[in-house]
């Protein structure tokens, strides 16, 4: 034992990180893109219950199997054309399940049958790849040679959901993975991955197939699942073939023999169905009928409803779903519903409406935007658009000086709702300038006219104004430049507001290694001419109605800036700095930093008329559960106030 252990520490540690070496730079110049490669694939699937109970509806797309049965089965045929590893159009051909009217339930996991092996990320925008030399740093390395191949062992340095821990089995000579296993956790799951990469096209980054076993676990309820997937299907069908539900056709088709399990739940499935024939009556049509009903009720409740037609499609966000809640220091708590609708013609022209609804329960007002848009050349981004919508309710310094100096300091001025119409047309010029030309219409009215009256102010204030936006990116990994003016004519629908308006922006993101984004945003605007101190504002200087989740504009506002400031100077200059990455401080911790994902510190900074320069500073976080920010205000170097931004993350992937 004595010799054995002196034999294990001599090793030559220099032959292992030569061989985790080749592996990096395997992936990092080896691996052919899969750009336009069209596959045949099949992937089958199985669910199973361990435990159940009520709280099942609740999680969306989990409501087809929170009853009835405990155990589900389904397999698909499908051609996939590959723009990336994971962005590509499936198509499915052939497919059957036992699971209700054929749903989708937990899509989480079809994200993971498909592992990138050249990205930093072994997945879209999650899990950063140990085959990656960027992210070195957060992994330790094992190295057990056999014969012309070696196992490297890896695990994380520190517990956390964005790292993984398995093995790998290398070519010595190349560095070219010639299969793997690694198990993590990650939106609620725990999962385990088997896969077997291309032995013909050897220099392709896609497997030849892949297993991938889950489970999840979430107030009181187990749920297992299980999928396979094969990439390189023989048999090709005709395009003219789609969505067939066939189980005979199917098993023809599969590359290998149906599971015993499945099959059992297959028998069982027809079993029920022949039962269901003989029994049929007239009542029980009814009462089958009542029951369909309240299961689409149901499903649409909780989950994302989607409708496809060859030229309509329609999706709808849930309308009982925690996900659109938001809170905000300043708003209070929010709910929004999102609405998408499509009607296409053909590729190049198509109709979309993308209404955007929500209601903050603090301020007790109703948001609403409905743009419509025409797409006539994706191409070159050309698009015309009319969007109509209500902005958030507003008031102005100077106005409200006005109106407690004639009705005294204690009484409060009404706010003003603000309804715009925007019409706009956008066409990209060049490859690197877009032109954006439109007309704005504002219709700021009280909402107590009555007061406002008896103050001798107005209560209604309207203006209409041509715009012309330029947006230039003279670099294709620089910054995005935008220019905007803006012109407002008085009598014109009874607009009673001129203005002339210049507004530039310049908007910056660098990524970094291991998914480390660096977000800048500069911007400056000022009026050359204004008729009126009341009711003017800037297009990218404004309050944002409702909160939204951590891929937002979060570092593109102020989060404690009084909405009266936005409207109340001639000119405004401002400056956002964030910084988000992995695994940076509080992913560290133990116990905590294992469910901590993204990390971000903020930065921003504004100076406007007759005001010292304002700054916030912030730290937030996302992990499975929500996303938060924490902000403190000061103006100039005096401490203003501290406020918080809180959204629901929970199964927003799923």
């Amino acid at each position: 034992m004595t010799l054995m252990s002196s034999i294990c520490f001599a090793r030559d540690r220099s032959t292992d990180s030569l061989v985790i070496t080749r592996m990096w730079d395997y992936y990092e110049t080896s691996c052919k893109s899969v750009k336009g490669v069209e596959k045949n694939m099949y992937f089958g699937y199985s669910f199973g219950s361990k435990r159940r109970n009520v709280l099942l509806f609740l999680v969306p797309t989990m409501y087809s199997i929170a009853k009835g049965d405990k155990q589900y089965a389904g397999e698909s045929y499908c051609k996939v054309r590959f723009r990336g590893i994971t962005d590509f159009d499936l198509k499915r051909q052939v497919s059957f399940s036992t699971i209700p009217h054929h749903r989708n339930v937990m899509p989480a996991i079809f994200d993971l049958i498909t592992p990138n092996l050249c990205s930093t990320q072994l997945y879209n925008d999650r899990l950063l790849s140990p085959f990656h030399r960027t992210n070195r740093f957060f992994y330790k390395y094992r190295v057990v040679p056999i014969g012309n191949t070696a196992q490297i062992y890896f695990r994380p340095r520190s517990s956390n959901t964005q790292l993984i821990k398995g093995k790998a089995l290398v070519d010595i000579n190349t560095g070219r993975v010639l299969s793997f296993s690694f198990k993590g956790e990650f939106d609620m799951l725990n999962f385990k991955v088997d896969a077997t990469m291309d032995n013909e096209n050897i220099h392709s980054p896609l497997p030849d197939h892949c297993t991938t076993e889950t489970s999840f676990k979430f107030l009181g309820n187990d749920i297992e699942a299980k999928m396979t997937a094969y990439y390189n299907c023989p048999v090709s069908l005709p395009d003219s073939v789609n969505e067939e539900q066939n189980l005979n056709m199917m098993g023809g088709l599969r590359p290998i023999f149906i599971g015993r399990d499945e099959q059992d739940i297959y028998d069982a499935y027809n079993l029920q169905r022949e039962q269901a024939k003989e029994s049929d009556t007239l009542p029980k049509k009814k009462n089958r009928l009542r029951e369909v009903a309240w299961d689409i009720i149901g499903d649409n409740l909780i989950n994302s409803m989607h409708t496809h037609s060859e030229n309509v499609s329609l999706n709808m966000s849930p309308l009982l779903n925690p996900l659109y809640m938001g809170y905000s220091h300043s708003k209070g708590v929010s709910y929004k519903l999102n609405i998408g609708a499509r009607y296409a013609w053909n590729t190049h022209r198509y109709l979309t409406l993308n209404p955007q609804m929500g209601y903050s329960f603090k301020l007790k007002q109703f948001y609403y935007t409905l743009p419509l848009r025409m797409t006539y050349n994706p191409k070159r981004n050309g698009y015309a658009e009319i969007s109509w919508g209500n902005g958030n309710h507003t008031t102005h310094g100077a106005l409200y000086e006005a109106y407690q100096k004639t009705m005294g300091s204690k009484e409060i001025m009404p706010d003003f709702k603000d309804e715009q119409i925007r019409l706009v047309n956008n066409v990209k010029a060049f490859d690197w300038i877009e032109i954006m030309t439109g007309l704005v219409y504002h219709h700021r009215k009280s909402c107590d006219p009555q007061k406002m009256q008896k103050a001798g102010l107005a209560d209604d204030f309207r203006s209409f104004a041509p715009s012309l936006t330029f947006r230039i990116t003279p670099w294709k990994k620089g910054p995005t430049l935008t220019a905007n003016y803006e012109r407002s004519f008085k009598k014109v629908l009874k607009s009673n507001l001129a203005y002339e308006r210049w507004e530039f922006d310049a908007v910056y993101k660098h990524q970094n290694k291991s998914v480390r984004i660096l977000n800048m945003r500069l911007g400056t605007g000022f009026y050359t001419q204004r008729s009126s101190d009341y009711f003017v504002d800037y297009t990218n200087f404004r309050d944002n109605n409702l909160p939204s989740g951590w891929e937002d504009d979060w570092t593109g506002q102020f989060q404690l800036l009084n909405s009266r400031w936005y409207n109340d100077s001639q000119y405004y200059v401002r400056g956002h700095v964030s910084y988000d990455s992995p695994l940076m401080v509080l992913s560290w911790i133990p116990w905590l930093g294992r469910i901590i994902e993204t990390e971000r510190f903020y930065l921003s900074a504004m100076s406007i008329e007759h005001t010292r320069p304002y700054f916030e500073l912030g730290y937030g976080f996302k992990n499975r559960y929500f996303s938060t920010g924490i902000f403190a205000s000061f103006l100039n170097t005096k401490y203003q106030s501290f406020g918080c931004k809180f959204t629901i993350e929970l199964f927003r992937r799923w």
